[in-house]
């Protein structure tokens, strides 16, 4: 005899159970951030990176709404350039002046 309904039970509240894959360094770098601040619930770390990612959504479609992005990719690029620091000079391992004592 076989059971062709499912063996899971309904999970409380309005969640849905997913199964992904994942590299295994991103798996563990989840279980680290899960200890951290969740007490270890790998479930919640989820639920924090799906906010940030309807955020970003937001984001998206308030641009689209506001008329599409105004920067180009070359305007974007200057921008970096302009907002990155610029390496300071290195100094040369020459000789060095001994001061008479």
């Amino acid at each position: 005899m076989y059971y062709l309904g499912s063996t899971m039970t309904k999970r409380a509240g309005n969640t849905e159970k997913v199964s992904i894959s994942l590299r295994s360094t991103d798996a563990a770098s989840l279980r680290k951030r899960a200890k951290r601040l969740y007490d270890g619930n790998l479930s919640a770390v989820i639920a924090e990176l799906a906010a940030d990612a309807a955020l970003l959504e937001g984001m998206h479609d308030l641009v689209d709404r506001l008329g599409g992005p105004i920067l180009t990719d070359e305007t974007r690029q200057a921008l970096d350039r302009e907002w990155t620091p610029a390496a300071s000079p290195t100094r040369s391992a020459g000789k060095r002046k001994v001061s008479p004592r």
